[in-house]
């Protein structure tokens, strides 16, 4: 060991000394030595050092990953002080030697190694020409296995990288000439073997082959002449006999970890690629040839194998989750194809009577997780996670039976509805033996996952209803009921025998809370409603936690009722502290939206107990926050939990806020409890959690109208994390910097440095060389400076060229532009000819832009389509009539432009102040257009023809349809141009654009230019704006009395 690497393994072995001092000592050490050009060289030589300490050649390994990471990457355009590059000794060295240091380590340190490998391929692979053959040299079958397994490890990266690459195509086509034929005779040689080790091999040329293909399919490999080998291979994997594993290893849980199910696992993943991502795309060009091609002659045959498989599970033999869950998805997205139908058509209600039932009902796995870990239990039936990390069967098997009923059901729902009715009539006695308690609940989850395609919705989701609490007792009942009158049907409570709320079972208690959550839309009578509020109140008290859980998810829907509704008022703020506790225990935001919509529906009874219940959430959030950190904010899987179940206990935070709008003193207190916590997520940098954090101080500034010396910490620190990039989206903070501005005024002119801070975030928004933001982005910086101009209006003189100046940088290219953005970069334009006229001119003229800055600014009028965009434009308009001509000598002789521009703007502003007031009135109808619209949508579905054995119709197709056919689909917004806001405020709104023309004529000398520009028709308009100005000006008067009137009343009331 050389003295660089020696004294990098002192570091090391110093940062796991149990004193502080020490570890800190040698952490600033280590912090000193990355700097070095070599130091990787060393690091590579300590990892590899056999006799050194195992912990030492670990934290060796992960500090070079992070070197990595961090410094290997193209010298920044302007110097980062934060950033140390990986000097070029270190580069050469470790480009050299990494993949030897990958094959010689043990796989607990090569991970780090091949971690790295990915990011130097990432950023060098393209100056790297001698690593692909090198590596497709370690292949060569003369090679120990391990070096052969080190070329797979090292072609996996490659294909990660390539993953993450701008235009990787020409990449991906030398890597697929050059070596896949290689890796497809190494995967025939090694599938008849059955060692681990064998397996492993195996598992990275399929996983090879799945990463090349998950970008896009390279138009090599969808040729028949390499699909019908690699399809194969895929098959022959799948249809693989592993019972030799069954055998030898006893526990389910050790089997589901071998290697030989794991090859098993992505040679699913392959097949589904295949028909969900490029299959679903043949109405495009470049993928329809190999869509028609694989549905017609490739899918049946896969299908067909499928089925043998899914035959041999019913039949008992064991298989992992993982290949169950493939199993169903791919044959749940076979129902709609033609050719893959006639394979399953034969085979359709055993699939869902043999082999999606039985996995719906409740299993001994099942009942053993709920008996040993409730938690667990909870997270796993309501975690919500991507298709690629999450393993749910049961799910799976539930899609399959939606998909089969949804698209072929004439075919199947006759014979499917038999089976549940003969089910249900075979467990009678289901309110004691378990057995029928379970196959029960089986048939209850059938009816639970096809209601929403059966009939209608609303007419199914009662039935369920009905025999989750035993109201319908036989199969004639529902047969001889009128189906499209049962959602106006109010059961007779004498009827009721036993609900399975009361059930002896926790697991029928639990499916009967379920059925709640379809009460969307049915009515039942007061009476009735009362029975429910009864088993939900009982339920939330559950001795088992996952019947609280489930009973609890249903407060949002039993609110909607108003029986339900008056009755929970005095249980309110004991419901919201129960589902505060069970957020907390179970670690999920299942309950987060029932505690806003708490907040929300009984402000009344929940603001004498808001300021504890606030503490209460703060506590959870602040313990969320703490696991957040532990995991890494970067560790998706460990974080997402948290950060959901966090978010929305902010959002609960701020209904409970405007609860209390109206109690200031209780406000202070929220304030005061709050703020400290924002103030350390801030500090911490936990950009998933700004939005809702945000949200929490717009409520306690929007309320309280006000924004106090604590509140100000929070600006600190928002401009610190805006500074670091740790604010990914402008949008999630724009309405709290306009409310600190707006409410805060007062202080920001007492501390200039502030608006100055204001001023360099603008900056750096509308800076043109910051490659990160769109334009859509940047538009937010123009509202935070139109704030700034219209709220500290006469106190920004010294921003004024900086901001004309940053609008002109883009104006200058408008052509390019967007046109909201366009227009945002107008007014800011126009907001500072408001602000100071003569400044703003003068700025124009000595930048020669004053006739490109009106040229285009009337050119895009139609564009100023909201009262604020015409009133804004008025007012900066009469401030510039009201500069002096000689002072704006570029203008002379334009008046009448400007003339004629003010009043096409006058003239328009009328029907935009009716299009916003009707635009406030539709706002009040949404609701019940809402309702009217899911109606039609209900019958629509009911008369909609259902398919039978040509192709389903496909909703996912005709959605992929419309993005292939619109891939502009983000300048949609632009499309649409700007919209009224109904809640957007500025100091404007109390400003009469009439009242204030008005005064201006009135200013006016006889011989001002605009009077002399003028000629009868303009004259004959001026009086009416005038007129309008003094009716406008009668009316306020008259509301002032009114309202002091009315003032006055008040206090004589108040003293009597």
């Amino acid at each position: 060991m050389d003295a660089t690497t020696a004294q990098l393994a002192a570091l090391f072995q110093h940062a796991l000394a149990a004193e502080p001092g020490i570890r800190t000592q040698a952490e600033q050490g280590l912090r000193q030595a990355e700097a070095h050009d070599g130091v990787l060289q060393a690091l590579m030589r300590l990892v590899m050092d056999t006799a050194a300490n195992s912990g030492v050649r670990k934290n060796a390994a992960i500090f070079f990953k992070n070197r990595v990471q961090k410094g290997w990457r193209d010298p920044p355009a302007t110097p980062d002080a934060d950033v140390v590059l990986v000097g070029p000794n270190d580069r050469a060295f470790v480009r050299a030697h990494i993949v030897t240091a990958v094959i010689e380590v043990q796989q607990d340190l090569s991970v780090f190694f091949l971690s790295a490998l990915e990011r130097i391929l990432q950023k060098d692979y393209k100056q790297w020409p001698q690593f692909l053959p090198s590596a497709i040299a370690l292949l060569d079958p003369k090679n120990p296995p391990a070096t052969v397994y080190g070329g797979l490890m090292s072609l996996h990266a490659l294909t990660k990288s390539l993953f993450h690459m701008q235009d990787p195509a020409e990449q991906y086509k030398e890597l697929i000439s050059s070596c896949f034929s290689g890796l497809h005779a190494i995967a025939l040689g090694l599938l008849p073997q059955t060692t681990p080790e064998a397996a492993a091999m195996l598992r990275l040329i399929v996983k090879i082959y799945l990463k090349t293909i998950s970008r896009d399919l390279p138009p090599s490999l969808q040729d028949s002449s390499s699909l019908v080998p690699w399809g194969t291979l895929f098959v022959n994997i799948i249809e693989k006999d592993l019972s030799f594993l069954n055998e030898t290893i006893a526990n389910e849980e050790e089997r589901e970890k071998h290697q030989w199910w794991k090859v098993k696992k992505w040679a699913f993943r392959c097949l589904h690629m295949y028909l969900m991502r490029y299959c679903s795309r043949r109405d495009e060009v470049e993928y329809a040839p190999f869509a028609n091609m694989f549905i017609s002659h490739f899918a049946p045959g896969i299908a067909t194998a499928y089925l043998s498989v899914v035959n041999k599970c019913i039949s008992g033999m064991w298989v992992t989750r993982h290949v169950r869950q493939q199993l169903s998805t791919f044959l749940a997205d076979c129902v709609k194809y033609k050719s893959t139908w006639a394979v399953m058509k034969p085979h359709a209600v055993a699939l869902v009577t043999q082999y999606a039932y039985p996995q719906m009902c409740f299993s001994e796995a099942d009942a053993q997780l709920w008996e040993e870990d409730s938690i667990e239990y909870v997270q796993k039936k309501m975690g919500d996670y991507s298709y690629e990390e999450r393993v749910n069967p049961v799910e799976a098997a539930e899609y399959l039976l939606h998909a089969i009923v949804s698209k072929r059901f004439k075919q199947v729902f006759g014979e499917i509805l038999q089976f549940i009715m003969a089910t249900l009539q075979g467990t009678a006695d289901a309110s004691t033996n378990e057995a029928s308690a379970r196959r029960k609940c089986g048939a209850l989850r059938v009816i639970l996952s096809i209601c929403d395609t059966v009939m209608d919705e609303k007419v199914f989701s009662v039935i369920f209803l009905l025999y989750s609490t035993k109201l319908l007792t036989s199969t004639s009942q529902l047969l001889s009921r009128n189906l499209q009158s049962t959602t106006k049907w109010t059961p007779s409570l004498s009827n009721m025998s036993s609900p399975e709320f009361k059930s002896r079972f926790g697991f029928m208690r639990a499916i009967a809370f379920e059925a709640l959550l379809m009460f969307d839309g049915v009515v039942f009578s007061e009476e009735y409603q009362k029975v429910i509020l009864e088993a939900v109140l009982a339920g939330v008290q559950d001795p088992e936690l996952p019947v609280k859980v489930y009973a609890a998810q249903t407060i949002s829907l039993i609110i909607e009722y108003k029986a339900i509704a008056n009755a929970l008022k005095p249980y309110v703020p004991a419901m919201m502290q129960t589902l505060l506790t069970l957020t907390s225990e179970i670690d999920m935001d299942t309950l987060t939206s029932g505690m806003e919509n708490l907040a929300a529906y009984f402000p009344d009874e929940l603001a004498p107990f808001s300021v504890q219940l606030c503490t209460q959430m703060c506590e959870s959030f602040i313990s969320l926050v703490k696991d957040i950190t532990a995991a890494g904010e970067d560790d998706f899987e460990k974080t997402l939990s948290p950060l959901e179940t966090a978010a929305g206990i902010l959002k609960a935070i701020c209904s409970l806020i405007s609860a209390v709008e109206n109690a200031p003193q209780i406000l202070k207190q929220l304030d005061d409890l709050l703020v400290p916590v924002i103030v350390e997520v801030l500090k911490n940098g936990f950009s998933d959690l700004i939005t809702e954090c945000m949200d929490v101080v717009n409520a306690l500034v929007g309320c309280s109208r006000q924004v106090t010396l604590l509140d100000w910490q929070v600006w600190t620190e928002l401009f610190a994390a805006y500074n670091r990039e740790d604010i990914v989206f402008i949008e999630d903070i724009v309405d709290s910097v306009d409310n600190f501005i707006r409410y805060g005024k007062d202080h920001i002119l007492a501390n200039p440095n502030i608006a100055m801070e204001m001023m360099e975030m603008v900056k750096k928004i509308l800076t043109p060389d910051n490659d990160s933001m769109e334009d859509e982005d940047r538009s937010f910086g123009c509202m935070i400076a139109e704030s700034l101009l219209l709220n500290l209006r006469g106190h920004l003189d010294p921003f004024i060229p900086q901001f004309v100046g940053l609008a002109l940088n883009f104006l200058k290219h408008e052509k390019d532009l967007q046109t909201n953005f366009k227009v945002h970069l107008l007014e800011l334009i126009i907001n500072c000819l408001y602000h100071s006229p003569l400044q703003t001119l003068q700025f124009l003229e000595a930048s020669n832009a004053t006739g490109t800055f009106f040229y285009i600014w009337f050119k895009e009028l139609d564009e100023f389509s909201r009262v604020h965009d015409k009133k804004i434009s008025i007012l900066a308009l009469t401030a510039l009539l009201g500069v002096p001509v000689q002072n704006i000598p570029s203008l002379q002789g334009h008046v009448g432009t400007l003339l004629q521009s003010l009043l096409r703007l006058f003239g328009e502003y009328p029907k935009a102040l009716e299009i916003r007031k009707e635009y406030m009135k539709e706002l009040t109808r949404e609701d019940d257009d809402d309702d009217d619209e899911n109606e039609e949508q209900e019958q629509s579905a009911s008369e909609e023809p259902k398919e039978d054995d040509g192709d389903a119709s496909d909703d996912d197709d005709d959605y992929v349809r419309f993005m292939g056919q619109n891939r502009d689909f983000e300048d949609y917004g632009d499309f649409m141009g700007l919209e009224e806001d109904p809640y957007f405020e500025t100091p404007l709104d109390t400003v009469d654009p009439y009242i204030e023309f008005a005064r201006f004529l009135k200013s006016c000398p006889p011989d001002h230019v605009l009077m002399t520009a003028m000629n009868a028709e303009q004259q004959t308009v001026l009086q009416g704006i005038v007129a309008t100005a003094e009716a406008n000006q009668r009316q306020l008067e008259e509301d002032a009395r009114t309202a002091a009137a009315a003032a006055a009343a008040a206090a004589a009331q108040g003293k009597q």
